[in-house]
């Protein structure tokens, strides 16, 4: 297995527990109300897309397994981690808000970055699959 396959199935790994954690967050923000002290009106659309971002980084990270397995199967997690990275400035701007509006979300930029790790070690999975066929 190539650096690039270990890289990219400990990357899926983590969004695979981080698409687990934007579940039981926003759902549970969903059935209690609680997000409404930290996002005010727009809690529950942040928490919807608390779920939404859940469910990408969770296909994501088992797409990124597969195609570290399989590096055949790898485009579903090239693919897949585009998405993230689109749902991830989404999730940012939708809640920003939340940070009055002007500020940084810099915990946003950490996983814009680490969406676009992701991507580049599906891609060069990707080279190393045509380069062996």
């Amino acid at each position: 297995m190539s650096a690039a396959r270990k890289t990219l199935k400990i990357l899926a790994l983590i969004y695979f527990v981080l698409g687990i954690a934007s579940l039981i967050i926003g759902i549970a923000g969903i059935a209690t109300g609680k997000l409404e002290s930290t996002y005010g009106s727009n809690a529950m659309l942040a928490a919807a897309v608390l779920v939404i971002k859940g469910l990408v980084d969770l296909a994501a990270g088992v797409a990124g397994i597969k195609g570290a397995n399989k590096p055949s199967q790898v485009d579903g997690a090239f693919k897949l981690g585009i998405v993230a990275a689109i749902a991830t400035i989404a999730q940012a701007v939708l809640t920003l808000p939340a940070f009055g509006g002007d500020a940084i979300n810099f915990g946003a930029f950490v996983i814009v970055v680490y969406d676009l790790f992701f991507i580049q070690q599906a891609h060069d999975i990707k080279a190393e699959n045509k380069d062996r066929l």
